[in-house]
């Protein structure tokens, strides 16, 4: 998580959600301690420069209102391309870029990530229904807490999703959830069959990241069930939502996060310049 935020950086992430009427993206997950500077055209457009709380890069983010709009779209690219030019003159170089969704190709090439990567954000407030959490082996699986140095964790990380962003032991993770592997096997990962990492939002939002099973104990319905579960205890705790993101061709997650009520409310892409 970013440094608290000042009054101004409170300001202009009220702007940002103003502009863009409430955007859950923005209200839930952009930290307002990120913020270096914004540009505005309510009702269709914003883009804001950032300095990212763990790499410490600057990245600039330019959303259209309405996603599905030409315009819209357009007009985000050109507050980017705004907001680009001017956080050259007073700073370090930008290090990455993140438009809706159909405008990276818009972008002049400077601006325009050589390898990108497509991703949804997702959000829920509601509990998912006890029947989206049954698994295949009953509704009884247990969901144990482990510490971020579980020598487990890692293992199974770089066996079922070697990309994941956040690692064992990263200090933003306020909790490792898991399944033990039902079956009493996989010793390749010390008997762990499923894991997540939750990571608490400046907004009071918890994110949902690493949802990770098993290749071996897939299709059984682990990840929904650890990812229902957290979801249940996260909301009833007090946080005002549940989000996350995923890469936008995974359908067997789509799959789960929709079973359990889950929203994709935006369709995003980001790449390194």
């Amino acid at each position: 998580m970013a440094p608290a935020p000042d009054a101004h950086q409170r300001d202009l992430h009220a702007r940002l959600v103003s502009a863009l009427d409430g955007d859950p993206f923005v209200a839930l997950d952009v930290d307002p301690g990120s913020l270096e500077r914004i540009t505005t055209a309510p009702g269709a457009a914003a883009a804001w420069l950032s300095l990212h709380p763990a790499r410490g890069v600057r990245w600039v983010t330019g959303l259209a209102a309405d996603p599905g709009s030409p315009d819209d779209l357009a007009t985000a690219v050109r507050l980017v391309v705004e907001l680009a030019d001017d956080a050259r003159a007073d700073g370090p170089a930008i290090a990455g870029v993140t438009i809706t969704r159909g405008g990276r190709d818009l972008l002049p090439v400077g601006l325009r990530a050589p390898e990108a990567w497509e991703w949804d954000f997702w959000v829920t407030r509601d509990e998912p229904a006890p029947a989206s959490m049954v698994t295949a082996y009953g509704d009884g699986v247990a969901v144990l807490d482990v510490a971020g140095d579980d020598p487990r964790i890692g293992p199974l990380l770089e066996l079922a999703s070697p990309t994941a962003p956040i690692r064992p032991g990263d200090p933003r993770v306020g909790r490792w959830a898991v399944i033990e592997d039902p079956e009493h096997g996989l010793a390749d990962t010390g008997g762990l069959a499923a894991v997540l990492a939750v990571t608490d939002q400046r907004s009071g939002a918890a994110h949902l990241n690493d949802v990770a099973t098993h290749p071996g104990r897939r299709g059984r319905g682990l990840a929904r069930a650890l990812c229902g579960r957290v979801t249940v205890d996260a909301l009833r705790a007090g946080r005002p939502a549940v989000t996350l993101g995923m890469y936008a061709d995974n359908d067997p997650a789509r799959r789960v996060y929709t079973a359990l009520g889950f929203t994709c409310v935006r369709g995003q892409t980001s790449g390194p310049l």
